[in-house]
């Protein structure tokens, strides 16, 4: 589940969202939040007994008066704990990566050659995550 940043995410239409984004969390499912979406699950309590990370304790505190997650926060781009992998809005490639390196997309040569150029944008990235792919079949 991909919840992405927004200021909404506490109106009272998105708490089936939220509660079923703890019910993919208790079943081991992996479940992604990044930036507002983080404050919404602090705010239910699911940051409390998990690694994560935000825009900041501070925020999470500011948007989340109930969020006692705090010993739990991580000051990185992106945190990744069992299932949960959260970002703060300046983590969202990490974010990214990390959600590609759960769902297996790429083996780990491409999904670093991958990450490496899209946080660098150097051409010399680009051809090592070329080299990385399968060949092309001829059909």
């Amino acid at each position: 589940m991909l919840l992405p940043g927004a200021d909404t995410w506490n109106a009272p239409k998105h708490r089936a969202i939220i509660k079923k984004a703890e019910e993919l969390l208790d079943v081991g499912a992996t479940v992604c939040a990044i930036c507002g979406a983080t404050a919404a699950l602090a705010d239910h309590g699911l940051l409390d007994q998990r690694r994560h990370t935000s825009n900041g304790p501070g925020f999470l505190e500011m948007l989340s008066p109930g969020y006692q997650g705090q010993s739990l926060y991580a000051d990185k781009p992106s945190v990744t704990d069992g299932g949960l992998i959260t970002a703060g809005s300046t983590g969202a490639l990490l974010w990214a990566k990390q959600i590609i390196e759960r769902l297996g997309v790429f083996e780990p040569d491409t999904l670093e050659a991958w990450y490496e150029y899209f946080s660098t944008g150097k051409p010399e990235h680009f051809f090592a995550l070329m080299q990385t792919l399968p060949a092309g079949k001829d059909n």
